[in-house]
């Protein structure tokens, strides 16, 4: 168990280092920084993750439990934004809860110089947020002119186990996890592990981005926001079932 605590805070002054320092306005377009005249704006609160825009995984967009939310600054166009719930819920003062739905399909249009807000009915307690994360759904907002655009299913389904974020398997198709045993034991890998991540992209219908190069190191952050990191650890040992405790203490003994 000694292992395993200090295994826990290793990774979690691992996120906080790669979660730090980050600015909340995000460029995904080439080339040099434009006014916002010229660009698509696009906010995404914190209690949003995103999982891809137009079908890549995208570096830098999301806020890992952070408050606040991202400012994505894209060039004008389409952009089909494939987004959950997930946030880290205080029980008391020594029990937590993370609650994730599965992802939903935010469909995004827009002009330069426009501003949309991806947006849903934020619950005001953890029962109601359990209710959420069961039925996902939000809505487009777009700030400019007041128009208002449901979210659509995606069809796929969020891996809750606690090896996902870390074995790349978080998302997977509604169709593959039909054919996965529950527990484990299947061959065939989810539609979605090991794909890089890209910095840019382009509208639906202009060429993909390239993958992201790897980034320098991130600077220190400071230590007083470590805690919250750690409770997002606990808060998913605690929802694991023996199984995935099992997998996690052997990758981690490896």
């Amino acid at each position: 168990m000694a292992l395993l605590r200090s295994f826990v805070l290793i990774l979690g002054a691992t996120l906080l280092l790669s979660a730090c320092a980050r600015s909340p306005v995000v460029q995904l377009y080439d080339g040099a920084a434009k006014p916002d005249a010229q660009v698509l704006t696009v906010r995404v609160p914190s209690d949003l993750e995103v999982f891809t825009i137009n079908g890549q995984e995208v570096d830098g967009v999301n806020t890992f439990f952070s408050s606040g939310y991202k400012d994505l600054k894209l060039a004008p166009g389409r952009y089909e934004i494939m987004a959950y719930y997930k946030r880290l819920w205080d029980l008391d003062a020594d029990n937590h809860e993370v609650l994730k739905s599965d992802p939903a399909r935010f469909t995004v249009d827009g002009n330069a110089g426009e501003f949309y807000r991806l947006a849903f009915e934020r619950p005001e307690n953890v029962d109601q947020a359990r209710v959420l994360a069961d039925d996902f759904s939000g809505r487009v907002e777009n700030v400019t002119t007041g128009e208002s655009t449901p979210s659509e299913p995606s069809g796929l389904v969020l891996n809750r186990g606690i090896l996902a974020p870390i074995t790349g398997t978080e998302v997977e198709q509604k169709s593959s996890r039909a054919i996965t045993p529950q527990g484990g034991g299947g061959t065939e890998q989810p539609a979605f592990a090991g794909r890089a991540k890209v910095t840019t992209v382009a509208p639906a219908g202009q060429p993909p981005a390239t993958p992201a190069q790897p980034a320098p190191a991130p600077a220190p952050a400071p230590a007083g926001k470590s805690a919250s990191y750690l409770d997002t650890l606990k808060a998913q040992w605690n929802q694991a079932t023996q199984e995935e405790r099992r997998q996690f203490l052997q990758w981690i003994s490896q």
